[in-house]
């Protein structure tokens, strides 16, 4: 019984050192939101509603 919560309380160990924090983008601004990749406005179900 030692051994398997030995072995359960490293491996969440790990998975908490491999996942990290969770980040957000550095330039989180919706100055683009709408718009594709490249810059164009999105088109069919992406469209942004009331255009």
């Amino acid at each position: 019984m030692k051994h398997s919560v030995f072995i359960v309380v490293i491996f969440f160990a790990l998975t908490l050192v491999a996942c990290g924090k969770p980040t957000a983008p550095e330039s989180a601004s919706s100055d683009n939101y709408g718009t594709t990749h490249e810059g164009k406005p999105a088109e069919g179900r992406n469209e942004l509603p009331g255009k």
